[in-house]
């Protein structure tokens, strides 16, 4: 029997070395459908560069969305792309968000939590947040650390009041209070989250919230050590097979729009 496929809900472009101005980043010019073919992966939904150390970040948001929009084309059924956002050009990144959501070429937004300005619920991003609702498109925000988390959980539970409509999928770190994660779950239904086969091997109270709770609210995503690794992974955890499908493919499916043949690559 093949296993359920498997769609990483979270997949930075990779980069050669660190980047620290325009003409350093390279962008991923290979088409990743060979590589995904080979290491077990059905799917996945492409977010931009990190370039966290590039003295032009905060200029170059529309470029790094034409590299994941370059990058989606070339294997349109199998990825998905998320946007990058410019909170210092509102009015063009909006329209640049606007247009590729429209056209199909892109699923969603993408931050970073660390670098909203002023905060996730800072004003610069309820224009962002306010265009992903009316669009039913999900706006995933990424958070580094532990220290981030604490620092911006209470201001993501304010976002999430605001914008009852919008779905929120949250990327936290690995070693965190996982606790605090589950409440806030329990408190927004709309927000979910992307989790590490890996992680969720080691604790048993995220694998039971799974089996009982939120089946419909977690996602697979890949470890540190790459695909390979995790796939393995999520292929024996002790999950039964309904949250099994549901963690490894078929919410991430429904959210981000995955055609029906994704969903039927066991793999």
């Amino acid at each position: 029997m093949p296993y359920p496929p498997i769609i990483d809900a979270l997949f930075s472009i990779p980069r050669v070395g660190t980047a620290q101005q325009i003409p350093d980043c390279i962008p991923l010019k290979q088409d990743i459908g060979q590589k995904m073919n080979s290491e077990g992966v059905a799917g996945a939904v492409v977010a931009p560069c990190n370039c966290s150390l590039c003295q032009h970040r905060w200029n170059c948001a529309d470029r790094r969305t034409h590299e994941v929009q370059d990058t989606v084309a070339r294997s349109p059924k199998r990825l998905r792309g998320l946007a990058c956002y410019d909170q210092l050009r509102i009015g063009d990144s909006l329209r640049w968000i606007d247009s590729a959501v429209s056209k199909g070429e892109l699923a969603g937004a993408y931050a970073q939590a660390e670098f909203c300005v002023s905060g996730v619920n800072s004003a610069r991003m309820y224009p962002l947040y306010g265009l992903c609702a009316r669009m039913r498109a999900p706006m995933v925000i990424e958070i580094a650390s532990q220290n981030d988390w604490t620092y911006h959980r209470p201001q993501v539970e304010v976002v999430a009041a605001d914008f009852p409509e919008l779905d929120i999928v949250l990327a936290p770190p690995e070693r965190m209070d996982w606790a605090s994660v589950l409440r806030l779950m329990e408190q927004f239904p709309r927000i979910s989250v992307l989790l590490s086969p890996e992680k969720l091997r080691q604790d048993s109270t995220l694998r039971e919230y799974i089996e009982l709770k939120g089946r419909e609210r977690v996602m697979f995503r890949s470890g540190l050590n790459g695909w390979p690794t995790s796939v393995e992974t999520a292929r024996e955890l002790p999950l039964g097979p309904a949250a099994r499908l549901a963690y490894l493919a078929e919410n991430c499916s429904k959210l981000f729009g995955f055609p029906a043949e994704v969903m039927s690559a066991g793999v």
